[in-house]
């Protein structure tokens, strides 16, 4: 879904005659906007999935009747051959690569009041689809999302977002490995 994703963004931007460059993905210092990314990446990792996901956790626990629980898929190490490449291409090029689409397709038609609504709506929708990690958990992940959102809005770099998501995501899968073999 995520390759279909990523063909459907590509096929329409050009449409429009643009390409991935009108997004902010450049080759002008591309190593330092991932390693700046990826420093971000590991501060969001800290307040979010540490910080805020463990209090909204808290609030909001996870109802014992909706099936597996998320950290159930981190119980064989060997699986991170599986994981590592979904959270770095799923979630830090592809879902980002949709955030920031659908914020400057907003804000194309709308200015700054779409741009808005694009993190809105964007951040929103990225909180949901986590929601079967439990309330507080799609909570954070919003939060995070609108985060992210700005982390692309401060150069208009879709790689320093990119590789932020993507950080966060690896850290987090090996930190679910990690916790349920200990």
């Amino acid at each position: 879904s995520k390759c279909i994703m990523l063909g459907a963004i590509y096929f329409l931007l050009r449409l429009g005659d643009e390409g991935f460059d009108q997004l902010g993905v450049s080759r002008q210092a591309w190593l330092r906007h991932l390693a700046i990314g990826a420093g971000i990446g590991v501060a969001m990792f800290c307040l979010f999935n540490v910080g805020l996901a463990s209090i909204l956790g808290g609030l909001f626990p996870r109802p014992d009747d909706t099936g597996p629980s998320v950290m159930d898929y981190f119980r064989q190490p060997s699986n991170l051959w599986l994981w590592l490449p979904i959270g770095i291409f799923g979630g830090g090029v592809v879902e980002e690569l949709e955030r920031i689409f659908v914020m400057t397709r907003f804000e194309q038609w709308k200015g700054r009041a779409g741009l808005v609504a694009g993190i809105v709506l964007s951040s929103a929708m990225f909180g949901y689809g986590h929601l079967y990690q439990g309330l507080g958990l799609a909570i954070a992940t919003g939060v995070s999302g609108v985060v992210l959102a700005l982390v692309y809005l401060r150069r208009r770099s879709a790689l320093e977002a990119i590789a932020a998501h993507a950080m966060s995501d690896v850290l987090a899968i090996l930190a679910a490995t990690f916790l349920v073999q200990h």
